[in-house]
């Protein structure tokens, strides 16, 4: 996983008032006629405006009194990618700078299997949801944080 240097963002705390957001999602899975299918979300702009032009997982901040990192996943999951899902296990954090709002974001990701609902069904912030096979998520990703999450999911999906 590519670390940013504590130099890198020094400088860019220097600059700017940089904030800390958590967050947690999850890769959701399921299996059909042999082959792997995964849960992947389309972001709308800020203030629900047209489609970001990336593809990520669902995750959210944790924004829930007494609500688990867990917990927040699944409700993520839930509302940006429409189905109901199973905690598996853990795929560990990624962090990631998010330069146009100057944001240091942390995100817990575990690993779901699908149990029901539709990807049709995902909240307003969204503008698609779909499972795709893992080689079309692979192409689908752009941000390095996410292509390592999938990563990690690969390695997991082999127990299942």
């Amino acid at each position: 996983m590519p670390e940013e240097k504590a130099s890198d963002f020094a400088k860019a705390s220097s600059d700017k008032k940089w904030k800390v957001e958590k967050a947690a999602g999850g890769v959701v899975f399921k299996k059909h006629e042999g082959q792997t299918f995964v849960l992947m979300v389309n972001p709308k702009k800020p203030n629900y405006g047209p489609p970001q032009d990336y593809w990520t997982w669902p995750k959210g901040l944790y924004d829930h009194d007494g609500e688990s990192k867990e917990q927040t996943a699944l409700r993520e999951v839930r509302e940006e990618g429409g189905v109901e899902a199973e905690v598996l296990e853990s795929l560990g954090y990624i962090k990631f700078f998010r330069s146009f709002d100057h944001v240091l974001k942390f995100v817990d990701f575990w690993l779901m299997e699908y149990i029901s609902g539709d990807p049709k069904d995902h909240d307003e912030e969204i503008a698609n949801a779909e499972f795709v096979t893992l080689d079309e998520a692979e192409a689908r990703l752009k941000f390095p944080h996410d292509k390592e999450i999938l990563t990690r999911a690969k390695e997991k999906l082999t127990q299942y």
